[in-house]
């Protein structure tokens, strides 16, 4: 089979899951649930495996351009967001390290860019199973998490972004994708994925800061590259942007799912006040928050789907956000470096960069998945400009 022939429909059902019924309905039970009523517990074990089983194929419709929340593909892509931490590059761009496995297996990696300047990584490849693009940032690795997450509290709102009056951002996240040597890799890459197999859709993810430089980067495909099939789904990303931006944002990329943990306190970052909505941070819409229900040694996962303001307070914003640990872990998926406190890569084949690195030490692998030849590119354009 060559790229060309590879267009075929997902090979999985796409299962949708509501469970703010079975959440009322449990606090019902439980506040029910006396020592005298053990037997209610019992009935409990039994409606959940029930309500477990019916409820991950209950399909739902959505209006317009509201997004379908996919548990299947969820816990596909939070492996490709977990795998863009591994700091083995020889590994990663072959595709055999330790995460690349399991509901990955047989990524075609593209293209592995890796901004040693900025401590930053990307790759870019193509997914058979769900026939698109798949793009991933790896979140930070600069110093500790502790200090990292602290240093969110205090982001401003300190860049218009270009080509919408109003509308807010960061310079700190809207630089790490756009002035950075990521960008320009990055849709080459996309150029080359097409190229080799034809026009597939493309999905954007990424876990933490990396969940931020996705959405810079998907708005960047939808707006300026005129790419109409971007999906968008992201781990414990911070907010990126005022409400005119989280306006903006949605307007364009519908398709856009912000995946929460618990108490994972990154997302309640920078923070946002309800008294001035049109002066603070606001989330994007839609977020879907992940937390446990439990009686007893029974415990279950809800996955909510939340409403489309962004910031729902039935969601993430109605906890404290008080817990590292919720934000370094999904789906039962570790979402972070190795080791923390450098930039630290690992190259088994050194000789694959010996004298070919820019001026600042950065590089991108590219691969030919036809020929699986492996090839450095030290062409790199810094990308110090805004979007065109």
């Amino acid at each position: 089979m060559t790229p060309k022939d590879f267009h075929q429909p997902l090979p999985y059902n796409i299962q949708i899951i509501e469970v703010t019924c079975l959440s009322k309905f449990l606090t019902c039970v439980i506040r029910k649930s006396m020592e005298r009523f053990r037997w209610l517990k019992v009935a409990v074990l039994i409606c959940l495996f029930f309500g477990v089983s019916e409820g991950r194929e209950l399909k739902i419709k959505h209006n317009g351009n509201v997004p379908i929340y996919n548990h299947t593909l969820a816990t596909i892509l939070v492996e490709y967001a977990s795998a863009v931490y591994m700091s083995d590059l020889t590994a990663l761009i072959t595709w055999t390290c330790s995460r690349c496995s399991d509901r990955t297996e047989g990524f075609e990696v593209i293209e592995l860019v890796v901004d040693v300047q900025h401590c930053l990584q990307a790759f870019v490849g193509v997914a058979q199973d769900l026939n698109s693009i798949v793009i991933a940032f790896r979140g930070t690795q600069e110093h500790s998490i502790q200090n990292w997450i602290e240093d969110l509290f205090w982001k401003q709102l300190d860049l218009n972004y270009p080509g919408m009056p109003d509308a807010m951002v960061h310079y700190g996240f809207y630089s790490a994708y756009h002035n950075t040597t990521l960008r320009p890799r990055v849709l080459l890459a996309v150029q080359r994925a097409k190229e080799l197999y034809g026009d597939l859709g493309i999905m954007v993810t990424g876990h933490s800061m990396g969940g931020a430089m996705a959405s810079f980067c998907a708005l960047d495909l939808a707006v300026n590259q005129g790419e109409h099939n971007v999906q968008v789904m992201t781990f414990g990303q911070p907010r990126v942007g005022n409400s005119i931006f989280a306006s903006y944002f949605s307007k364009h990329l519908p398709n856009t799912i912000r995946i929460t943990n618990e108490n994972d306190m990154v997302p309640h970052l920078p923070p946002y006040y309800t008294h001035f909505p049109h002066k603070t941070y606001r989330h994007f819409p839609r977020e879907v928050w992940l937390y446990n229900i439990g009686l007893g040694s029974l415990v279950y996962t809800v996955e909510k789907i939340c409403d489309a303001s962004g910031e729902d307070p039935a969601c993430c914003r109605s906890v404290y956000g008080n817990s590292i640990a919720d934000h370094l872990e999904y789906f039962g998926v570790q979402l972070q470096a190795e080791t923390w406190g450098s930039c630290r890569i690992v190259l088994v084949d050194r000789s694959m960069i010996k004298d070919n690195v820019d001026l600042n030490g950065n590089f991108a692998l590219s691969r030919d998945p036809t020929t699986s030849v492996i090839k450095l590119s030290t062409e790199m354009d810094t990308g110090h400009r805004s979007a065109e």
